[in-house]
This record gives structure tokens, C-alpha cells and sequence, in this order.
């Protein structure tokens, strides 16, 4: 009988620590709090793009509108601090490559000292849209080709100057390094499309 009653005992010991444990669920503190995405748009503002769809193709020299969605996907209100008047960023370049042709702050020189921020209430987005002429960063007009866009915040992870930029995850300000080349909690995927 005791035999029989040490390993109920111990069964139900090891039934309580399995169900306990996180092994397969998501803990909500390591969760991103943010998610960023993309959306081409042509001059008269109609999406073509979303990343859900094929690459849109736009004829030279017509402008083109990108629009970066930051979205809180937390239950509580969250605020994003920037270190700058900056606070997005857009790069433009080759299909499959890392080759910046063109990106949105390029000779603009963000004021340091001005410290900013917007408070996003749970599920609320945000958005910034870029207007491009399709021109690269010496205002020549890009050739015909396959390009791809990507675009982000330029998030600080605390307001005020001195602030360390957010974990690696915020875009960058001025063109991006390969490595900045991926989506991120504050980068966007590369989203393709094409100048003919």
C-alpha cells in the first residue's frame, strides 16, 4: 500500500511540474510589443503592394509612395522614443542585393537635439509615407530594373540624449548596412517591385 502510495505521490508531482511549465507556450514579457510592415503605393495613393501581392512595376520617372506601419500589438499603451527630429527612414535598392540606391534621409541632418515621441494605444498603428521620384541619392533617374524597399523607425529604446539605439532593431539613420537588411520589431520586410 505504500509502495502504491509513493508513486501516486510521485506521479502527481510530475503531472503538476509538466503542467506548470512553459516548454510549449509563449511568455507574454519576452513577446515584441511592435510590428512593423510596408506598402507601395502609386502616385494617386492606391496600395499595389502589401507584401501579400505580386511586385508592382511603375514606368520611369513616375512617383512612388512608400508608407511604413508601426502597429503596438501589446494590451497596453506603449510610447516610442526617438534621439533625433527623425523618426522613420526608407532605403531603396537592388533586387537581391544590399547595394543602396537611393535612401529618404539622404543629405538631411536630423536635429539632435530635438527629443521626440508618440504614445500608440493597444492594437493603435502608426504611419509615415515617403514620396519617391525614383531618382537615387545623386538625383539622377534610377535605370529600369528590379529593386526592393525597405522601411522603419529609427526608435530609441528611452527619451533623452545618450540614449542606446533600440537592441539592433531600429533603422537606421542615414543608408542601412547589410546587416540592418532584415525585418525587425521597427524594420519593415524588403518588398519588391519593379521600374521598367
Amino acid at each position: 500500500m505504500r509502495r502504491l502510495m509513493r508513486i501516486l505521490c510521485i506521479l502527481s508531482a510530475a503531472a503538476l511540474l509538466l503542467g506548470n511549465s512553459n516548454c510549449s507556450k509563449n511568455n507574454s514579457s519576452d513577446a515584441p510589443q511592435f510590428v512593423t510592415s510596408i506598402d507601395i503605393a502609386d502616385g494617386s495613393g492606391n496600395v499595389v503592394s502589401s507584401g501579400n501581392s505580386s511586385a508592382p512595376s511603375f514606368a520611369a520617372g513616375v512617383n512612388i509612395e512608400f508608407t511604413v506601419i508601426i502597429r503596438n500589438r501589446s494590451t497596453t499603451t506603449q510610447t516610442v522614443f526617438f534621439n533625433s527630429s527623425e523618426q522613420s527612414n526608407f532605403a531603396v535598392v537592388q533586387s537581391g542585393s544590399a547595394d543602396v540606391v537611393w535612401n529618404s534621409d539622404s543629405g538631411v541632418t536630423p536635429d539632435t537635439s530635438a527629443f521626440t515621441s508618440f504614445t500608440l494605444t493597444a492594437g493603435q498603428t502608426h504611419s509615415v509615407t515617403f514620396t519617391w521620384n525614383q531618382q537615387d541619392d545623386a538625383s539622377n533617374q534610377v535605370a529600369a530594373g528590379d529593386y526592393e524597399v525597405l522601411g522603419g523607425f529609427t526608435v530609441y529604446n528611452t527619451a533623452g540624449a545618450g540614449s542606446a539605439a533600440a537592441n539592433g532593431d531600429s533603422m537606421a539613420e542615414g543608408q542601412p548596412t547589410a546587416a540592418q537588411m532584415f525585418p525587425t520589431v521597427y524594420r519593415s520586410i524588403l518588398l519588391p517591385f519593379t521600374i521598367q
